[in-house]
């Protein structure tokens, strides 16, 4: 019988290891986000915290993290196709949400708190997925094949900087305001965050574990790619608490994280269905009409919505965390549908490269 620790440490790479180049997937997977942990430490230890930069994130809250909702929705609803593979999420979904919605706005002291509490528990949870899939995609690239250990063992440091994180957070009583919404606390006793960082930490001993044999057996190290993901979300949710205006570009890192997987699977996508061919002209022509969709989109979404509320007599600080909630809600769903990488329609076009976008010829394996 085979033994899932003694699975194959190693396969054939991927044809390419990244999918514009090292330098920019090392930024976009969470390489800027530790680079602007490191600078807004220096700064906020030098002069104090500048609560100018939580206006910065704001801003580029329009430029990345609202298009990635948009990209979302796009890739679901843009064909009919998709629609009828997944009715229930398309169709189905936005109703309930609906009804969730208006039930929130009928009640803004009972059900809006607990829909608000829902989403704010969902959202460091669909980060953690997001970091596990990134992780997986780049270790097929480089041919490292992961077992059941080393996957359950990369998962559970991963989810369990979020676990920790909202444990830490839930401790005690006390009400954190999310916009006019007071969201319930669960009360936790500290003993349970406890638990979670000591799990935590045994997650992350054990991959660790299983990278030094990987090393050992292959005589190479592994590629830093696949440990990016997880330790970029350690910066967000266990250590970024030590830079107080840092935990306002998370949702930007996340979003930027997203982006570059949509937007090669955006580009491959289209190709295949409309047979066109390799070019930089197609690269860029389809690069602009996606982005500004998105960008568009995604304005409606957090900026329009938020206002339409207030049409019926609601204050923004009500309308904007309850929209807020269900579009996320609705993404955190939705994602978890369209992006099953076991699914040969989405694992294969997420091995694709620049070049294979641009290029009518065959390029070289790249380095590691």
């Amino acid at each position: 019988m085979k033994r899932p620790w003694l699975a194959p440490a190693a396969s054939k790479p991927a044809p390419y290891r990244f999918f514009i180049n090292g330098p920019v997937d090392f930024l976009c997977l969470g390489g800027l986000s530790l680079i602007v942990f490191g600078a807004l430490g220096l700064i906020e230890r030098r002069y104090g915290v500048q609560n100018a930069w939580i206006g910065h994130a704001a801003t580029l809250s329009w430029l990345c993290n609202w298009p990635h909702f948009a990209a979302t929705n796009y890739r679901l609803y843009h064909s009919r196709t998709n629609i009828a593979q997944y009715p229930l999420t398309a169709l189905l979904l936005p109703l309930l949400l609906l009804g969730a919605t208006l039930a929130s706005f009928a009640s803004p002291l009972l059900v809006a708190p607990l829909f608000v509490k829902v989403f704010l528990i969902w959202s460091p949870y669909h980060y953690s997925g997001q970091s596990v899939g990134i992780s997986l995609i780049y270790a097929k690239r480089a041919g490292f094949v992961f077992g059941r250990i080393e996957r359950a063992a990369l998962a559970g440091f991963i989810f369990g900087t979020f676990i920790l994180q909202t444990a830490l957070g839930e401790v005690g009583t006390q009400i954190r305001p999310f916009y006019g919404i007071n969201p319930p606390s669960l009360g936790l006793p500290q003993l349970i965050a406890d638990v979670m960082r000591a799990l935590m930490w045994g997650s992350g001993g054990i991959f660790l574990a299983c990278v030094a044999r990987w090393s050992l057996k292959n005589r190479r190290w592994m590629p830093v790619m696949i440990f990016l993901p997880a330790t970029a979300q350690f910066v967000w949710f266990v250590l970024g608490w030590r830079v107080q205006t840092f935990y306002n570009f998370v949702p930007f890192f996340h979003g930027l994280q997203y982006l570059l997987i949509a937007w090669a699977m955006q580009l491959k996508e289209t190709m295949d269905e409309h047979h066109i061919a390799p070019s930089s002209r197609y690269v860029v022509a389809e690069t602009l009409r996606w982005t500004v969709g998105i960008f568009i989109g995604g304005g409606i979404l957090f900026w329009v919505l938020p206002r339409v509320g207030t049409w019926w007599g609601f204050d923004l600080q009500i309308a904007e965390p309850i929209i807020i909630s269900a579009v996320q809600i609705h993404h955190f769903f939705v994602d978890g549908v369209i992006w099953k990488l076991r699914n040969p329609k989405v694992g294969s076009p997420l091995l694709i490269n620049l070049d294979q976008l641009r290029l009518a010829r065959t390029v070289r394996l790249q380095p590691v």
